[in-house]
């Protein structure tokens, strides 16, 4: 990982928004290095901008508009005249103003951009878009068209457009023009930032744990799912991939289990463990004690269920535990065997944020799956080909089998 000075100072000082270091970096090297400005220039203007405008565009970071529009991160201006802006995003939700009215203070040819972590992507996406087709900005079945470097681009009134992109993106194009060891330093202090921030963790409540979230908290779930997945890898010595996972096509299932999740499978050299953030199976509902799980999908298992299942119910005591010693919180039944998956809630300390959060819970994931490596280590495997699970009453055959509520 990259560890630059300016990401330790940003962890030294606890920076309380990221978003305002991070553009001011982009923005210093912008007007430190002609070649990074020259790229950033190329990849903004639209054809409908002017050739002169291009020639005098500076870049400010921290720029205000009228009252009504806030602050724009970093602007590209020319005479008085915005024809460009660039917006950082990390976990912070959406203001108000965003795009609408920084769509409205550039010139007719003008461009914004949008950039932020990989995951979110999507979900910005289309809230950005939802937001200019109300205001009239846009039209609704507009779509977004990548560019030949990756950047996605929405068309918007007046010539103008607004795109969006991630972070290490965006590096890895302004990367392509240096010319220098100088700008070669400071590409690599404004990665090292983007990545401390990309995966910094935000603390948690004890009621958010429980109740379920919307806008920043479930991004803070989301995020804080996928730092556990590359935890669980680096523990397990297995590719971290988590992703999406949705119902098949054909699957017919109850209403309360919708088995939308987002997380990752280590499959059948892992006996199926899995690390999972099920928002509308779990999070929120009587009884719910962590947005996150681990456990077992017996269809991907290769060890012998009668083992996996003693694993299974050691590492639930472990959860149970640590709850208790926690929050003093009861314990809970573990999944029956009859279910198709087997699993338990993972047990976040709340008020830990930033690297302690994440040392926290390394400890927590080593706890809970030190049963599991123990066992595929000494245990034999009960043959190449995945063991079927026992049907789960309204399983459906072939299709995904309703998980047990822990």
């Amino acid at each position: 990982m990259n560890t630059s000075v300016l990401a330790h100072l940003a962890e030294r000082f606890k920076v309380p928004h990221p978003e305002t270091l991070v553009t001011e970096a982009l923005c210093f090297v912008l007007n430190r290095h002609p070649a990074a400005r020259e790229v950033m220039i190329a990849l903004l203007a639209t054809q409908a901008m002017p050739h002169e405008a291009r020639d005098w565009i500076k870049f400010t970071s921290e720029v205000s508009g009228a009252e009504s529009s806030g602050r724009v991160d970093v602007a590209g201006q020319a005479d008085g005249s915005t024809w460009m802006s660039i917006e950082g995003k990390f976990g912070a939700p959406l203001t108000c103003n965003q795009p609408v009215e920084y769509v409205k203070a550039l010139e007719e040819g003008g461009s914004t951009l949008f950039v932020c972590p990989a995951p979110r992507i999507p979900r910005l996406r289309n809230e950005l878009a939802a937001r200019t087709v109300e205001a009239g900005q846009s039209a609704p079945n507009e779509l977004w068209r990548a560019d030949p470097v990756g950047v996605e681009w929405l068309a918007l009134t007046g010539d103008r457009r607004m795109g969006i992109t991630s972070w290490p993106r965006l590096i890895a194009v302004l990367g392509d023009a240096r010319t220098d060891r100088q700008m070669d330093s400071d590409l690599y202090q404004l990665e090292g930032i983007v990545k401390k921030f990309e995966e910094e963790l935000l603390g948690w409540t004890p009621e958010e744990m429980t109740s379920g979230g919307l806008g920043s908290t479930f991004t803070k779930a989301l995020h804080t799912t996928r730092v556990l997945c590359r935890i669980v890898a680096e523990e397990l010595g297995a590719a971290n991939a988590p992703h999406w996972h949705a119902p098949g096509k054909s699957a017919v299932l109850p209403s309360t289990e919708l088995w939308d999740w987002y997380g990752q499978r280590f499959g059948p050299a892992w006996a199926g463990l899995s690390v999972c953030l099920e928002p509308t199976t779990y999070w929120g509902l009587e009884g719910c004690r962590s947005p996150l799980r681990l456990g077992f999908n017996l269809a991907e298992a290769r060890l012998p269920l009668d083992h996996l299942y003693q694993v299974y119910l050691n590492m639930h005591g472990l959860s149970d535990q640590l709850f208790h010693d926690l929050s003093g919180l009861p314990t809970t039944a573990p999944a029956p065997w009859s279910d198709g998956w087997w699993l338990l809630p993972f047990p976040l300390r709340p008020g830990l944020a930033g690297e302690e959060a994440a040392a926290a819970m390394r400890a927590t994931a080593r706890t809970l799956v030190a049963p599991l490596l123990r066992a595929v280590g000494s245990a034999p495997l009960a043959g190449t080909a995945a063991i079927t699970a026992p049907s789960a009453p309204g399983a459906i055959p072939g299709g995904p089998v309703p998980a047990p509520r822990t």
